[in-house]
């Protein structure tokens, strides 16, 4: 049998999860991959960046001759079902940019060709966006009830991991009024979704063991929760941590 010089892969490309498109919005197009000379997938319209962490849903119908044998999507998840592709970029950057490379192995029916092709993307990945702090006079967070950790200010490491240094909670400036302390929890920048949490006022082993390890200035996060009477309150920061 004569095989086909370009396998055609017919797609609608649905952008999910975007607010700034309207719901439901499709791009019609087509992924070409090029049986002969071996290029990378190319698609029409030129669809090249994509949005972290949002669907996009691809509808596929392949040449006779041929056959999808897997997808695969590097930093992120390609889930295949019969006709539909849905392909959703997980990058572990803070913001910015980065790159994801979708991967497809096609075959022949007959089985006696094996191809690989694959398209670039850039991802775009949104800042992370923690709670602000708008009145710098409140929500005091202090080490030791001697340090006030004021928000994105530079600390040495030796203020955190010193004998078991333990936090105390203030409502504001005015009236010093102390909040008890019921949890603790540390989060770094560059540990994206470990979090060293603590019942109580005194930073977790977990947490001084990674604070340790800090060689150049960290972004680090503090969450403190404490109780009032019957009103319970959370309070983040946000400081660098840098090694002395």
């Amino acid at each position: 049998m004569r095989y086909l010089s370009t396998l055609v892969l017919l797609i609608v490309c649905t952008l999910g999860g975007n607010k700034t498109y309207a719901q439901n919005q499709k791009i019609n197009g087509e992924i070409f991959i090029p049986l002969n000379d071996r290029s990378d997938i190319k698609m029409n319209p030129r669809i090249d960046t994509l949005e972290n962490k949002t669907d996009y849903e691809f509808k596929i119908r392949v040449s006779p001759d041929f056959k999808i044998s897997q997808f695969l999507f590097e930093k992120g998840l390609a889930t295949q079902n019969d006709s539909v592709l849905v392909i959703n970029a997980n990058s572990q950057k803070d913001g910015g940019t980065d790159t994801a490379i979708l991967r497809v192995i096609v075959t022949s029916i007959r089985g006696n060709r094996i191809m690989l092709f694959q398209k670039q993307f850039i991802v775009r990945v949104a800042e992370k966006i923690y709670p602000i702090i708008k009145n710098s006079k409140s929500n005091i967070i202090m080490v030791n009830d001697k340090i006030t950790l004021e928000r994105n200010n530079s600390y040495s490491k030796d203020l955190l991991i010193d004998n078991h240094p333990f936090v105390t909670l203030y409502d504001n400036a005015t009236n010093m009024k102390k909040i008890d302390v019921k949890g603790v929890t540390i989060s770094l920048m560059e540990k994206e979704g470990k979090q060293y949490i603590s019942k109580g006022d005194t930073l977790s082993s977990e947490a001084i063991h990674e604070l340790k390890k800090i060689k150049k200035p960290t972004p680090v996060y503090i969450r403190v929760d404490g109780q009032s009477g019957k009103t319970r309150k959370t309070v983040w920061n946000r400081i660098l941590v840098y090694n002395e």
